[in-house]
């Protein structure tokens, strides 16, 4: 009996420390851009800024990377880059971003 009660307790720790790190992120999650150059099919980057030139500056780290908080804004960008006038330079989706510890992150995308 005893032993259920401390695996209760932990159970309730560990919940409460996933709730107070999920707080720090926006609740219904963060969008970014993964593209790649026309020029260079295998190499996809996650996007940190775009440029005065147009040109986009990939990210390595977690707080690097640019977020949208709405997947409509995220969306309405990468539609720009892959109609871009004359002729686009840039393949994009959007993915979701997660944090995968420390500086690190993962892409989730459907």
């Amino acid at each position: 009996m005893e032993r259920s009660k401390r695996i209760k307790r932990e159970t309730n720790s560990q919940e409460k420390k996933m709730i107070a790190e999920s707080e720090k992120s926006y609740p219904t999650g963060m969008w970014v851009i993964f593209y790649r150059r026309l020029d260079e099919p295998t190499e996809w980057k996650t996007m940190r800024y775009q440029r005065s030139d147009g040109v986009l500056v990939s990210a390595h780290t977690y707080d690097d990377v640019f977020k949208f908080r709405r997947f409509k804004e995220a969306f309405d960008f990468a539609k720009g880059l892959n109609t871009a006038e004359p002729q686009p330079v840039y393949d994009s989706t959007v993915k979701r971003i997660c944090r995968a510890g420390g500086e690190d992150f993962y892409l989730s995308g459907n």
